[in-house]
């Protein structure tokens, strides 16, 4: 077994607050809308710490028949605009890694910007380390999904404001 980590950061060009009540509020009506080809549908199964956000993917994100995603919120902090969750079943889990944990910080950078942290901690089943292209899907769709939902606040400021 292997611990590791990975980290980012983009800036986006919207307000922590919005950012927050898409991405991390409301992820399973926004995704699905938002990236149809990737997400087929979503749901939350209970509410706030501890609830499960469930990802179904659709056949043109190129991954098996019924893939799907469970991640269980381990940290909801709206006044630090800090969220974690877990990897509960799906993706790398039981693949590739043990356990797999994912953590954003919205930093605001100004009143209509923010610079979003990202981090990823995982633990591996094997006894080598997790490569840079194994590690690359995760990397790019938790970009991906913030510069959506970035896209879709820029194009409709009412919402979230």
């Amino acid at each position: 077994m292997v611990s590791g980590s990975c980290t980012d950061e983009v800036t986006l060009n919207v307000s922590a607050a919005r950012l927050w009540k898409g991405a991390i509020e409301e992820p399973h009506i926004l995704y699905p809308k938002l990236m149809p080809d990737f997400f087929s549908k979503a749901e939350r199964i209970g509410e706030g710490v501890g609830a499960i956000n469930v990802f179904y993917f659709a056949p043109a994100a190129n991954l098996p028949p019924g893939s799907l995603n469970k991640n269980k919120i381990e940290v909801l902090d709206e006044a630090t605009f800090t969220f974690k969750n877990s990897s509960v079943e799906g993706g790398l889990l039981g693949v590739l890694v043990k356990s797999l944990t994912y953590e954003s910080v919205f930093v605001p950078s100004g009143a209509h910007s923010c610079v979003a942290k990202l981090k990823f901690e995982y633990e591996t089943i094997g006894d080598k380390d997790l490569t840079e292209e194994e590690l690359k899907p995760n990397r790019d769709g938790s970009i991906g999904v913030l510069k959506a939902t970035e896209g879709y606040l820029l194009a409709n400021p009412d919402v979230y404001a």
